[in-house]
């Protein structure tokens, strides 16, 4: 696991939180991304480890990331 819960991961200028990962598939870490709205609402998706690598070359990252 390279991500941790609570960074913060900047998608098309919207700020998505890891709210939770798993093990999918036996091999890959699968982590769950949350964006919450003013009023209160949310939406989450879910992507794998190498896709947030994508992501954080392209978009940013705001957060931690641990280089273990």
């Amino acid at each position: 696991m390279k991500y941790k819960i609570d960074d913060m991961i900047s998608i098309n200028n919207k700020e998505w939180r890891i709210a939770e990962y798993r093990m999918g598939r036996g091999r890959e870490w699968i982590y769950t991304l949350s964006h919450e709205y003013t009023d209160g609402s949310y939406t989450t998706m879910r992507v794998n480890e190498r896709a947030i690598d994508g992501i954080t070359l392209v978009g940013g990252m705001i957060g931690s990331i641990d280089a273990h």
